[in-house]
């Protein structure tokens, strides 16, 4: 009993520590991302490059308009926006449309289906083939709004020739305080955390940019025409290339929450999971590691209280757990400060036990998976996440 307790106290001190080194990272972004902005503003315009930005759309979101606007409304100084869809019938297709009479900038393709790779790589690749002569891509996703100077901050370390690759990220605003909105809100700062950290900076779709040399040295196109998803296949294969990604916190865009739903975020999650389990198994054994760091101090803390009721001879057991949590409250309130919106405390608190358990339970789902379900298409996949079937996903 007494090894046990110990184990359970250390497991909590270590999970508390490395919660408390990503709260300080965490609070050091924003005077990163200022320094990234004011680099970007004094670059004069002539330096910047030519940029073709290409959105793969689909689906509908009712912020999917806003989005798409604030794209287009870059003051960025040579913009080719390239918004692509799957077929001309869908949705967004139509939203598409409705965009470019407003801003005869915008071009619009209709890459067709594709059984062979991750549809939004297909679309990628045709925005790319219909981007003329750009000399950087971006890649962003067409649900998160940005502000103006985001396409400038994303692309300004690759126009002083710092880097082949950037990436931002983004950020949850939640508008409500309900556990699966303010859980989704935890996932999603965690995991920009600790792509702030260097061993894990990988890029991110949903904000990307390449340099189209190095789009071309390193064959990137073929990599994603039979490949699931784009950044995680990228993460997978840069590093052995000798390739950097350069992050910029500046580039962030957001994404508000309200009254998330469970499949939503369910879905979301085991992407997120099996996208590293197929493409970086390396990192989806830390993200196990990292799994266990944040599940077993909670069970150990549950156990423990519950073994209290029944047994009184259990102080020092108890005192421990009390110790632990009162770490882990005042760890999870620097936490709640990094968001871009008032948490209450108790409300953010009970979002993360409940982050941590889906957390557990996807990462138990993936370690039998063989397929990942993305906006209504199911993907068998295998090493390396290349694609070997692709089939309508069951509703």
């Amino acid at each position: 009993m007494t090894f046990v307790c110990m184990a359970g106290m250390l497991t909590g001190i270590v999970q508390c520590l490395f919660l408390f080194v990503l709260a300080r990272l965490g609070r050091a972004l924003p005077a990163r991302a200022s320094d990234d902005e004011a680099a970007a503003l004094t670059t004069p315009d002539a330096d910047f490059p030519s940029v073709a930005l290409i959105v793969p759309v689909a689906g509908s979101h009712p912020r999917m308009e806003e989005a798409l606007t604030s794209l287009v409304m870059q003051n960025y100084p040579c913009l080719e926006p390239i918004f692509v869809t799957a077929a001309d019938t869908e949705d967004a297709a139509a939203l598409t449309a409705c965009l470019q009479k407003q801003f005869p900038q915008v071009r619009r393709v209709t890459a067709g289906q594709q059984a062979g790779c991750g549809q939004k790589n297909h679309n990628s690749l045709c925005g790319v083939k219909a981007a003329g002569q750009a000399d950087v891509f971006v890649f962003c996703d067409s649900t998160h709004p940005a502000r103006p100077d985001f396409v400038r901050t994303l692309v300004a370390p690759i126009a002083r020739g710092e880097a082949d690759f950037t990436t931002g990220y983004h950020q949850v605003l939640p508008r409500d305080a309900r556990p699966v909105t303010l859980a989704y809100a935890v996932c999603v700062l965690l995991m920009r955390l600790l792509q702030a950290l260097a061993p894990f900076t990988q890029p991110w779709g949903g904000a990307m940019a390449i340099r189209r040399a190095a789009f071309e040295r390193w064959n990137i196109a073929d990599i994603w025409a039979g490949n699931v998803v784009d950044d995680c296949s990228l993460a997978g294969i840069l590093p052995s290339l000798g390739a950097r990604v350069r992050l910029c916190p500046g580039a962030l865009l957001n994404t508000e929450a309200a009254v998330h739903r469970l499949p939503v975020w369910l879905a979301w999650m085991d992407r997120q999971v099996r996208f590293l389990k197929f493409c970086v198994p390396s990192q989806w054994f830390l993200l196990g590691a990292l799994c266990a760091l944040m599940a077993l101090p909670l069970v150990w803390a549950a156990v423990t209280l519950c073994a209290a009721l029944v047994n009184t001879d259990m102080g020092w057991p108890v005192a421990g757990v009390l110790v632990y949590l009162g770490m882990l409250t005042a760890v999870m309130n620097s936490w709640r400060r990094l968001v871009p919106a008032p948490v209450p405390l108790l409300p953010w608190l009970r979002a993360f036990l409940c982050a941590v358990g889906m957390f557990a339970y996807v990462y138990a789902r993936s370690v039998t998976a063989k397929d990942i379900v993305w906006h209504g298409i199911q993907y068998t996949v295998g090493r390396g996440g290349k694609v070997s079937a692709a089939c309508r996903a069951a509703r």
